[in-house]
């Protein structure tokens, strides 16, 4: 996990994020792991049920290779797939979808891609997150700026939403309240 940037950021936290971020939620039996990286390697810290089905989506096509042998080593179910979720993201109902450090990205190439991706995913809850400071450390306002930002994307939205701040990473958990 040390090998990806997002990753690796979350590792010395690791043992936390997870249990908090999902310390609320009703039993999880399906995730879709949005833009997954190599988040799926940390299944092992997630509260997840035995009886779980984990799917991980991303672009990179011999990481999921890796991801899918290395996920059949664990004991859960799971599928990946690659996707290019500016095209085409992922429509099959789940109980959480994880979109971890990834709306700015995507926005970088599409201004509506953050919108458009949390109103289309047919999950009840969301997990979404956004980083603090910047991959050479640098905190520049990031946490204001990404808040405002994720706040106004769901303006219109009569969503439940909780704020969690870790050093690295502001985290929103969010409950979809109609489908």
């Amino acid at each position: 996990m040390s090998h990806h940037a997002s990753t690796k950021e979350r590792l010395p936290i690791l043992d936390q994020f997870y249990a908090t971020i999902l310390a609320d939620l009703p039993p999880i039996r399906s995730v879709i792991d949005i833009a997954c990286g190599l988040n799926p390697l940390a299944i092992p810290w997630m509260p997840l049920e035995s009886d779980t089905q984990y799917y991980a989506c991303d672009i990179y096509g011999g990481m999921l290779s890796f991801l899918d042998a290395a996920l059949a080593l664990m004991p859960i179910k799971h599928s990946v797939q690659q996707c290019d979720i500016l095209q085409a993201c992922p429509t099959h109902q789940a109980d959480l979808v994880l979109i971890l450090k990834t709306l700015p990205c995507l926005e970088q190439v599409d201004k509506q891609a953050g919108y458009h991706l949390l109103h289309t995913l047919n999950a009840r809850y969301l997990i979404v997150s956004f980083p603090v400071h910047s991959l050479g450390g640098h905190n520049k306002g990031m946490t204001t700026h990404y808040e405002e930002h994720f706040r106004e994307l769901i303006r219109n939205d009569a969503w439940d939403v909780r704020r969690i701040e870790f050093p690295t990473e502001l985290v929103f958990v969010v409950k979809k309240t109609a489908l």
